[in-house]
């Protein structure tokens, strides 16, 4: 049988610990688990960085090696090949012209020519492009050496193109199919002075249009002629202009000479006084004057016209003798200076 409790009975409850007797339990701190675990993350971010930051020295590294040995030589092979394409077309329109042949005629027969230096121009270009794309900033050493590398070398490339290019307007300055400036050799074709300036002008007024169009030539070779050959073209008309006015003065002189004396012999015939005698002695005298200071003006302008007939030629064979010549020379020694100072610029880097 089974006794119940009673009312009155209380159930067996667990002993409670005596708090002065034993220590309380410890509770977890949350706080201490969140800086342990963000204390966690710190460290493999730090290492993720320099795992990137390893990985990132080495992709630059790898990039300013492509720089020097692939992009660098590619622009130095492209340039190689620059002025054996503008020679071969030069010559081939030199041929096609004293053929002879018209102007149009001759681009035609030198097409091949041109169209091979013009892909050599854009491959040139476009190694350039390639060196400048290889290294974004402009900031730091390779940046500056790139910059100057870029200013020498497409002022190369413009000097080829224009070369080039305004080499028909060039070459036809003194033909006839061209603008003409034989014309400007008037020599025995005049009777007179006058006639002499009267076709210079008609001569030198396409001849200057021509040189003010070669003005715009990328080459400045070609502009610095242009300009001097205009200056030159305009002093021979000036001087061709004194000579004729001188001539024609001198024409003028010889009548008032004339004049001078028969009054003279008049003067003396009828027994003059010598008061009007003496004034005609002024008359020639101030006429004597003006002789010899028109002669002085005429001698010193026609010398000056001679000597700038006489020079002429000589201008424009300097342009590919000595003026073009000297611009290659420039760009000869600038250039692989140039090369070599970003290379040194990059094996700077590449050893830090």
């Amino acid at each position: 049988m089974t006794i119940e409790p009673g009312p009155t009975s209380q159930p067996d409850l667990p002993q409670q610990p005596d708090p002065a007797g034993q220590p309380a339990p410890k509770k977890p701190k949350l706080a201490l688990i969140l800086i342990s675990s963000v204390v966690v993350l710190l460290v493999i971010a730090a290492a993720a960085v320099v795992t990137m930051t390893q990985v990132s020295g080495q992709q630059r590294k790898e990039s300013l090696q492509q720089l020097k040995d692939g992009q660098l030589t590619a622009l130095v092979d492209s340039r190689a090949k620059l002025q054996p394409a503008a020679n071969e077309y030069l010559a081939a329109y030199k041929k096609a012209r004293n053929a002879p042949a018209s102007q149009e005629e001759a681009g035609t027969n030198s097409r091949k020519e041109r169209d091979e230096f013009q892909k050599a121009a854009d491959e040139a270009r476009s190694a350039l492009q390639k060196v400048q794309s290889a290294h974004e900033s402009r900031e730091d050493g390779i940046g500056v050496a790139i910059g100057q590398l870029e200013d020498s070398y497409e002022g190369y490339i413009d000097h080829m193109e224009g070369l080039v290019e305004s080499y028909p307007q060039f070459e036809g300055l003194f033909r006839a199919d061209g603008a003409g400036c034989n014309g400007l050799f008037v020599g025995s074709k005049a009777a007179n002075l006058r006639e002499r300036q009267t076709l210079l002008s008609q001569a030198a007024a396409p001849c200057r249009e021509a040189a003010g169009q070669l003005k715009q030539s990328k080459n400045v070779a070609y502009v610095e002629f242009a300009r001097t050959f205009d200056n030159r073209v305009g002093q021979l008309e000036s001087n061709a202009g004194i000579t004729a006015k001188s001539e024609e003065t001198y024409n003028e002189f010889v009548r008032l000479k004339d004049q001078l004396v028969q009054k003279t012999d008049e003067a003396t015939a009828r027994n003059a006084s010598d008061e009007e005698l003496l004034k005609i002695a002024d008359e020639a005298k101030a006429l004597n004057t003006r002789i010899k200071n028109n002669r002085s003006e005429f001698d010193f302008a026609a010398k000056r016209y001679l000597s700038g007939v006489k020079d002429m030629p000589v201008l424009v064979e300097e342009v590919f003798s000595k003026k073009i010549a000297a611009e290659l020379k420039s760009y000869d020694a600038v250039i692989p200076l140039r090369v070599q100072i970003l290379k040194d610029a990059v094996d700077v880097e590449l050893v830090e």
